[in-house]
């Protein structure tokens, strides 16, 4: 057990240096790969595979360093804040969060023309603190051929990317808070897992500690970067036969009602099982379970003859979940939450806050005070007050359970599409009770929410949960953590205007995309959505029951949260690799025990590692050599 003194060394300004150092490359490596060439996609991940090969690197370099200085190398605290550092600023620079809402401030104006007549429809209502509407500096923008260097452009970007990165940076405070009032009951009471903490905590232990030593780790980096590496050849030489990890069978199934299930893509991808094999028992078989119940929903649906554009509804039933989700938390937690809010209101401290990054009055005030200044940002920009508050309370909600997901199932991904906050409300209301102000403002709100995947907030409880395995200190971490949020921001508009005056309008088909719904909901002003929130109520009910089944009976196989999961359009990719990975980790719990599952580990992780360190280097070989590469995740 070391010491508090060296556990406050782990979060060092040398370690963090070096983080904010990584940071520019990997963020320009995030916006080429997803919005430049739409390829690759790392932040669509649950563990980025571009900041593992970071730390890879780093952590190479620094066994070397150890052999001729050992007393100034890099200690497993410091490796870990480097690796936290720059996970905080990828996610923030995750097309999922802020390239999105880059690709708007524009889109208003240029593409207004007297056929769609959108500078009568929207231009009185676009915010122009926050929008671009210089016609110079937007021709630059969407033509390209120039530079972001030029003294006229670069001015004329400094106050909306001031006023977002305010904003974006807020939104990762409020989440901050929000961690640090369920650190204690999710990671020291509850004992939840955490899954995809595994490989970088493994990856920075001391050398002596063995897990580089041992053959099964390296079989599995052979096994993972070898198939990559093999693979990548013959995307470039298709004269070299690939080694076949797809095989779609859907197409096979032509019978009606059975042909109802689409795409049925086996796939064996050795980083997902890898990754899978660290889930729990109980949630890998709930997830690919509740996969073929959504599959008989679809068949079952084709065999009533249902004609419903979009059925069996998985994302808005997947909304009604996660949110029933959330409330189960709340309420079973109960106590845990209302002592720490009679705490805050009554400016209460007890000892235990010594142990927390902050305590818990400053957090409960902490997260109330950024969402009225998100709330209050919305309403300066144009938007109703009550609006930005619901937007906020269900966002919130819906990133409360995204992070208990993480924490108790750590999937590869998760995410819902095309139902966030924005969408209830005007499925809930109807667009005819929203003022067009108040849709115009959210139009970046629809592409920040359109398909929510990956968010800083589960990184954050994440590190807490490193930072408690490595005994560091976690009141230096948050602040690092947030610093580096912050960081990313400008970092990422800088990065895409590089490249959107580089090449013309990158991304900016997004923009236009938020504007033409919103222009639907303005022109064709509508009511409540019945089907919307019919789906959305069995969602929440599918939960409900399953939760009280569980609750009530001890040994109930099926885990609510692998329902959300594989409700999940990207799950059709996984749910086999859920499978491979149940059937060994079930078989070696039942004949090896705990001991043979600690003895097998390390090859499942080698060969997330494998295919992440090479996968890596076929993104950056494409970059270099303006080529499109393998990409190895398969979506």
């Amino acid at each position: 057990m070391r010491g508090k003194t060296a556990a406050r060394d782990g979060v060092t300004l040398r370690a963090v240096l070096l983080g904010i150092l990584f940071i520019p490359a990997n963020v320009y490596l995030v916006v080429q790969w997803e919005t430049v060439w739409g390829t690759q996609y790392p932040t669509t991940m649950s563990i980025f595979f571009n900041a593992v090969f970071s730390l890879f690197l780093v952590v190479c370099l620094n066994g070397i360093w150890r052999r001729l200085s050992p007393r100034t190398a890099l200690r497993q605290g410091e490796l870990l804040t480097f690796y936290l550092v720059l996970v905080m600023a990828v996610a923030v620079s995750g097309h999922d969060f802020s390239q999105t809402i880059f690709c708007t401030l524009g889109t208003a104006r240029w593409y207004a023309t007297p056929e769609n007549e959108w500078g009568t429809l929207f231009g009185p209502y676009v915010p122009q603190w926050l929008t671009m509407n210089d016609p110079v500096v937007l021709r630059g923008l969407y033509e390209g051929d120039t530079t972001i260097y030029r003294a006229e452009y670069a001015r004329a970007w400094v106050r909306p990317i001031f006023w977002w990165t305010l904003f974006l940076t807020a939104i990762v405070w409020t989440a901050l808070c929000l961690n640090v009032l369920v650190r204690r009951q999710w990671i020291e009471h509850e004992k939840l897992s955490y899954p995809l903490t595994h490989l970088p905590f493994e990856m920075t232990e001391p050398t002596e500690a063995g897990f580089w030593r041992r053959p099964a780790l390296w079989l599995g980096i052979g096994l993972g970067g070898g198939v990559t590496l093999w693979n990548g050849i013959a995307y470039l030489w298709p004269v070299v036969p690939t080694i076949p990890l797809v095989f779609d069978v859907g197409p096979q199934i032509t019978a009606k009602p059975w042909s109802a299930v689409g795409d049925l893509r086996i796939q064996l991808n050795p980083y997902a099982i890898g990754l899978a094999f660290a889930i729990p028992l109980d949630l890998l078989f709930s997830s690919w379970f509740f996969f073929f119940l959504w599959e008989g929903q679809r068949v079952l649906g084709s065999a009533l003859g249902v004609r419903v554009p979009g059925y069996p509804f998985p994302d808005q039933q997947l909304l009604g979940g996660y949110l029933t989700i959330g409330l189960i938390l709340l309420w079973t937690g109960r106590r845990f939450f209302l002592r720490m809010f009679w705490k805050g209101v009554r400016f209460r401290r007890e000892s235990v806050d010594a142990e927390e990054p902050m305590s818990h009055r400053a957090a409960l005030w902490g997260a109330f005070g950024g969402i009225v200044f998100l709330t209050v940002f919305l309403w300066r920009a144009g938007a109703a007050l009550w609006f930005g508050l619901g937007f906020f309370v269900v966002y919130y909600g819906i990133l409360f359970t995204f992070t208990r997901m993480r924490a108790e199932v750590g999937p590869p991904l998760q995410g819902i599409h095309y139902s966030g906050p924005l969408q209830l409300f005007v499925a809930l209301l109807g667009s005819r009770r929203i003022p067009v102000r108040t849709l115009t403002v959210a139009a970046p709100l629809w592409t920040h929410t359109k398909e929510l995947r990956n968010h800083p907030m589960p990184f954050l409880l994440e590190g807490f949960k490193l930072a408690q395995r490595a005994d560091m200190d976690t009141r230096r971490l948050w602040k690092v953590m947030l610093l580096s949020a912050a960081l990313g921001v400008p970092v990422t508009f800088w990065a895409w205007l590089q490249a959107s005056y580089q090449w013309g309008g990158v991304g900016g088909w997004r923009g236009v995309a938020a504007y033409n719904t919103v222009e639907r909901w303005v022109l064709q002003r509508s009511d409540p959505d019945p089907i919307f929130l019919s789906a959305t109520g069995f969602g929440a009910a599918v939960v409900l029951v399953n939760t009280v089944l569980r609750l009530r009976f001890v040994g109930w196989p099926l885990h609510p949260l692998g329902y959300l999961l594989a409700g999940y359009y990207h799950f059709e990719r996984l749910w086999f690799p859920f499978l491979v990975a149940w059937a060994i980790k079930r078989l070696t719990l039942q004949f090896g025990g705990i001991r043979g599952f600690r003895r097998v580990f390390p090859f499942f992780l080698g060969l997330v590692l494998g295919e992440f360190i090479v996968g890596s280097c076929w993104g950056m070989y494409g970059l270099l050599t303006a080529t499109r590469t393998y990409a190895f995740k398969g979506w």
